[in-house]
């Protein structure tokens, strides 16, 4: 082979090489972009569904900037717990986009729960107890994060997310109980020619959706209708459950062990 021959087939080479090189690190920014909008999207929706106590927005841009991407939008679903991130990483050639979607999963099948023999159920997975009587009628059930909670009696799904209520007194003086929102199940009963409200709250956002309920979903007695989380103001997982004739859950008027019965002899 002449050198002039050798010469070019050098020069060649090295053109052709660039071009490579620079797909393959194109190629490397956008695998970049989408584990990070992954993992910027699920940050963000655990701290919808309050699991951490921060701004889901302002974590996923923690996220990002560790990956050393940008956040492009995030857009944040309170009624179901959903998050949507997209995030921009620079290339070799140009900027890589990618997005994800971050909430809870569903649930094909959630045990029930026994119905007592006044067609009633004790609403949470575990008996027992951690709070009694506070803020009128209200109790808290005991009840471990992710584990179901029930319907007690047969009825008409009022609301199933959000609340509204806002940030009570308590959390303004406790701010790190502040979990965001509350989202509550909040249901219409009919029992002997009487009007009754039931209401779980501090339930895991997007539970109720994903359990296929929205508000006029006829539900039976002992049915699974959320998961226990840490929404709205709380120290820790439970149920702040109520029995009102009122259609609010919030300082309920009607004992709800009357109907429910005493948490000690609860099937367990």
């Amino acid at each position: 082979m002449s050198a002039p021959a050798t010469l070019a087939c050098a020069a060649a080479a090295v053109c052709l090489g660039v071009p490579i090189i620079a797909a393959s690190a194109q190629l490397e920014a956008a695998h970049r972009a989408s584990v990070t909008a992954d993992a910027a999207a699920l940050a963000a929706a655990d701290a919808v569904a309050g699991v951490i106590a921060r701004s889901p927005c302002e974590l996923a841009r923690v996220v990002a900037d560790s990956a050393n991407a940008e956040i492009v939008s995030c857009t944040l679903d309170d009624s179901s717990a959903d998050a949507r991130v997209v995030v921009a990483v620079g290339g070799a050639i140009g900027s890589v986009t990618a997005s994800a979607r971050a909430g809870p999963p569903p649930f094909a099948s959630v045990p029930g729960a026994s119905v007592l023999s006044n067609g009633w159920a004790w609403p949470s997975a575990e008996p027992g107890i951690t709070q009694g009587f506070h803020d009128g009628y209200s109790i808290d059930l005991r009840a471990a994060e992710g584990s179901p909670l029930f319907a007690p009696f047969d009825g008409v799904v009022i609301v199933a997310g959000a609340d509204g209520g806002g940030m009570p007194a308590q959390c303004v003086s406790e701010p790190g109980w502040w979990r965001g929102p509350n989202h509550t199940v909040l249901i219409r009963h009919e029992y002997r020619g009487r009007v009754l409200y039931s209401s779980h709250n501090h339930v895991a956002p997007g539970s109720p959706n994903a359990l296929g309920l929205v508000a006029g979903t006829q539900v039976r007695a002992g049915q699974a209708v959320a998961l226990a989380g840490m929404s709205g103001c709380t120290e820790g997982p439970h149920s702040h459950f109520t029995l009102s004739t009122k259609r609010s859950n919030a300082f309920p008027d009607v004992d709800p062990y009357l109907y429910i019965g005493d948490p000690a002899s609860t099937p367990g």
